[in-house]
């Protein structure tokens, strides 16, 4: 299996991350939002498309909690399991507010619907061997399965990993599993033998027994603001209070957890 990103030298610094994720300026185009799944209009609620990972679980925190509610901010998530789900939210306009790889944003070739970042978050994410495979490190993956998501910051980081051993193209097979909760499973299951997890998934799969083999920081993923939103000066304020509630709620989660 060819590698979709052959010349990446490293991880992206994040600055240069930033720079991708503004790509061009939008051009105007109608409102698409406003209705859910359902058909249901909720016109005040700003819509917000999460992700199952650590990294987004601190808006549920806000939005359970009572923080969002509490600071003047009316929130729905919309939850998906994979960031292609995720692209098509964006293109079908399911959401003001996405949480995305600026990889797959500068991907998305028309303007009008390209979403530009509103707050950078740094994802933890780690490369998990299945326990029964025998792997124990980065050469043990020859010949062997990775699950990842496809054309993603995640496959970047592997290719820097592979090639940084001096492995070729076809020493690693890559396995597109997009749905996280489907990789966590497959590779707990060994129906493949490596995998990049986030979080929690990575340390459910640790507590399982399973093997890290490397771990990383990524920068350059984070939220998103749809260009309809950007040019709705509700939807501007509610997006930047978005960004001061999930400051807030990160906030008091690290105030939770540290001793």
């Amino acid at each position: 299996m060819s590698r979709y990103i052959k010349d990446f030298l490293a991880i992206y610094l994040c600055s240069s991350i930033l720079a991708f994720s503004s790509c061009t300026n939008a051009d105007d185009t109608s409102t698409r939002f406003g209705s859910d799944a359902t058909g249901v209009t909720d016109s005040l609620s700003l819509r917000v498309a999460v992700l199952p990972i650590k990294e987004c679980d601190i808006l549920r925190h806000a939005q359970e909690s009572g923080l969002a509610s509490g600071m003047g901010l009316d929130m729905t998530l919309v939850p998906y399991d994979a960031i292609m789900d995720m692209d098509t939210a964006v293109l079908s306009g399911m959401a003001h507010v996405y949480f995305e790889d600026s990889l797959r944003i500068c991907r998305i070739k028309a303007d009008t619907i390209r979403p530009l970042m509103l707050l950078p978050i740094p994802v933890e994410l780690k490369l998990i061997s299945n326990k029964d495979k025998g792997i124990e490190d980065i050469n043990g993956l020859k010949t062997n399965m990775v699950g990842l998501a496809r054309w993603s910051q995640s496959e970047q980081w592997m290719n820097a990993i592979t090639d940084s051993n001096g492995m070729e193209d076809m020493d690693v097979y890559y396995a597109q599993i997009n749905s996280i909760p489907l990789r966590f499973s497959m590779v707990n299951e060994g129906l493949i033998d490596a995998g990049i997890l986030p979080q929690p998934w990575a340390d459910s799969l640790l507590s399982l027994g399973h093997n890290t083999l490397r771990d990383t920081i990524l920068c350059g993923m984070g939220f998103f603001i749809s260009p309809d939103a950007q040019k709705d000066s509700i939807r501007q304020k509610q997006a930047l209070l978005l960004k001061k509630v999930y400051l807030e709620a990160l906030k008091q989660t690290t105030d939770t957890i540290t001793p």
